[in-house]
């Protein structure tokens, strides 16, 4: 069996994992989860309580009627260290964000994907463009060769609009990976959102990012 963890970074978009220095935060699936949001005094880096429903409420994103609006932090939220932690490099023009490293080789492409909920087969929530019709706010983008530039998750950057079966390839489309003995095989990818201009419908959601990856 191949074993994944996902990290973010939470120092450096210029470091990978591997490089001295680097700080990255192991994702513990079942308890963390990731907020994207304007953020408030409440809802930073370094706040010491989960946020509540109130509290991310009032750090919600004001959607702008004239151009679109990309959310400004993500936070991970470190159940174990009953912490909220910036995900460096979010949405920027930086290669090392999240990372996706793998164990053992894989015998398919690992793939990002994003869904409504765990179950993995419905993309209608706003967020995901089902409701309105827009387009996916997710936008991902992979960067394990290459810097995504500068305006990747904006309108005609090179991102791809998260949403049920529409996925990003994270080994940059080379297929399966091979993982030499005694070491990792580590892919990355930058996720941003961004609202459309004059958006007619508030919301806080919630929704599932999946990767998905087979193994012989």
């Amino acid at each position: 069996m191949t074993n994944l963890t996902i990290k973010i970074n939470d120092t450096d978009a210029d470091l990978a994992v591997e490089d001295t220095g680097a700080s990255y935060v192991d994702l513990d699936l079942d308890m963390d989860y990731l907020i994207w949001t304007a953020g408030s005094d409440d809802v930073q880096d370094g706040v010491t309580h989960e946020p509540t429903e109130s509290e991310l409420n009032e750090a919600s994103t004001i959607i702008d009627d004239s151009v679109e609006t990309q959310i400004a932090h993500c936070l991970l939220f470190d159940y174990s260290a009953t912490e909220l932690k910036e995900v460096i490099g979010m949405g920027e023009n930086k290669r090392y964000v999240f990372a996706f490293v793998f164990d053992e080789d894989t015998a398919s492409e690992p793939q990002l994907e994003a869904w409504d909920d765990d179950n993995h087969n419905s993309t209608d929530k706003h967020v995901l463009g089902g409701i309105s019709g827009y387009d996916s706010m997710v936008k991902a983008v992979c960067t394990t060769s290459l810097l995504p530039g500068a305006n990747w998750a904006k309108t005609g950057g090179t991102h791809t609009d998260l949403a049920g079966n529409t996925v990003l390839k994270l080994n940059d489309g080379n297929g399966a990976i091979t993982v030499d003995s005694g070491e990792e095989g580590i892919l990355y990818a930058n996720i941003a959102i961004v609202i459309p201009a004059s958006y007619d419908y508030p919301a806080i959601e919630t929704f599932t990012l999946v990767c998905r990856y087979s193994w012989s």
